[in-house]
């Protein structure tokens, strides 16, 4: 059986599940905010309950991305920056 690894599983996080949103600058396709995420990230495996365990609030970084439909491979590479969990 594969060991899960609960810090390599990628999530969407709705809206409603962010609070503090605060703009924080400009890049070259994006726009960057910082924000708190209610329930965060997965942290462990409960064993008892057989389920993922949270690590419950943590701060977070979000792209609002723009001019997609003008994408080229500098938008990508702008797009997936500073983000570990992406695959390529």
């Amino acid at each position: 059986m594969e060991t899960l690894k609960p810090n390599v599983i990628i999530e969407w996080i709705p809206y409603n599940n962010l609070e503090n949103i605060k703009y924080l600058t400009k890049g070259g396709f994006s726009e960057i905010y910082t924000a708190d995420w209610i329930d965060g990230r997965y942290e462990e495996w409960d064993s008892k309950k057989q389920q993922l365990k949270r690590f419950g609030r943590q701060k977070v970084i979000l792209k609002r991305l723009e001019n997609v439909e003008s994408a080229n491979k500098s938008w990508f590479e702008e797009s997936d920056s500073d983000n570990p969990g992406s695959t390529r």
